[in-house]
């Protein structure tokens, strides 16, 4: 039986989204990933940069890995929102990449 979608898998980070069903890579708190509001979740490398490229004003900061915080941000800006739904439309700005934005605006 499947699990509820209320209930916490102990297996994943806190950022890996309940939809987005890759695997963890590394460290649960390899990275900490703030919202605009303060609200906090701890993160794998994997799941910190896919949080950190879907919500809007969000921010990165060191966790238990060193350089991870970087490497997030780095991976995030070419990362779509929400990628695990690999057959939204892209073709508004808030469906692409920072940088697939910045090209298309260069």
């Amino acid at each position: 039986m499947g699990q509820a979608r209320d209930a916490v898998d102990v297996s994943r980070c806190a950022a890996a989204h309940v939809d987005d069903l890759t695997p963890c890579a590394g460290p649960h708190d390899a990275v900490t990933v703030l919202d605009g509001k303060g609200n906090a979740a701890a993160g794998c490398e994997h799941h910190g940069a896919r949080m950190l490229a879907s919500i809007d004003g969000a921010r990165v900061e060191p966790g238990s890995v060193v350089g991870a915080a970087t490497r997030v941000l780095a991976a995030a800006d070419t990362i779509r929102p929400f990628c695990w739904y690999e057959n939204a439309p892209r073709t508004e700005p808030g469906q692409l990449s920072a940088a697939e934005n910045r090209a298309r605006n260069a």
